[in-house]
């Protein structure tokens, strides 16, 4: 990823393989992708009512989290109170792009071992928080399933304009479809290069299946050079691109 970011943004710096928020680095290119999935989304979020958005992808490797922190960056910017949630109970990573410990999660709260304001951490950047996983979970279903997690998603509602829930891909783990029951809809990952068209269908299915609203798609590690082959693709540019799932979805 990190030889990926240097040659896109025409950079020589190097950039460290943990880093995953570039939006306030000074990488024009980068930041004009993502206020442009920014734009997309407070367009979305008009009325005020569709705060809580569940962020996706088919396979791991995706730069799903990578979307999420830097959306919710992009947003703060723009003034809104945004918190991200770490919901990838397997492998969680969101901590380490805001580079705050682990401890202390949502696990931990749904427990009652931890109160709300201890569940809540402050980052770095503007009008941007974030809840962790904390402790290793066991049984993921129990935790989504729960009474609590629907309260404490309400609660968050009165106090943020939107909650982006990180989630572990849609082929691998079957999380994503308690997850939705609390969520406004999806955001789909989409990696050139990389994600087979069969998955692309097969994990676009599933969500249709089960009644999931794709609100969506970003498509990640564009590389122009190789766009003809895509066909479809050629008009994406940079690292995010914005749009109806529809177009994720035509080849």
């Amino acid at each position: 990823m990190a030889n990926f970011f240097k040659k896109l943004v025409g950079q020589k710096d190097k950039v460290s393989r943990s880093e995953s928020i570039f939006y306030d680095k000074g990488y024009s290119n980068v930041k004009e992708a993502i206020d442009r999935l920014k734009d997309n989304v407070l367009y979305y979020a008009i009325d005020g009512e569709k705060k809580v958005i569940q962020i996706e992808s088919s396979i791991s490797g995706e730069a799903k989290t990578t979307t999420n922190v830097n959306l919710a960056v992009a947003l703060g910017e723009s003034g809104k109170k945004v918190v991200v949630i770490d919901l990838d109970f397997r492998k969680p990573r969101v901590h380490r792009a805001f580079r705050i410990d682990n401890e202390n999660g949502i696990a931990d709260y749904l427990i009652d071992k931890i109160d709300f304001n201890t569940l809540i951490k402050k980052t770095d950047y503007n009008n941007v928080d974030l809840i962790t996983r904390g402790s290793e979970v066991q049984n993921p279903t129990a935790i989504l399933t729960s009474e609590k997690m629907q309260t404490l998603i309400n609660d968050l509602k009165e106090k943020y304009d939107f909650i982006l829930l990180d989630c572990p891909p849609v082929l691998m783990i079957s999380d994503y479809i308690h997850i939705a029951r609390l969520s406004d809809g999806v955001i789909f990952n989409v990696a050139y290069g990389k994600t087979k068209k069969s998955q692309v269908r097969e994990a676009i299915s599933l969500l249709k299946k089960n009644n999931i609203p794709i609100i969506g798609s970003v498509f990640t590690f564009y590389d122009p050079k190789r766009a003809n082959s895509y066909g479809d693709y050629q008009y994406y540019n940079y690292y995010y691109s914005y749009g109806d799932h529809k177009a994720s979805n035509k080849k």
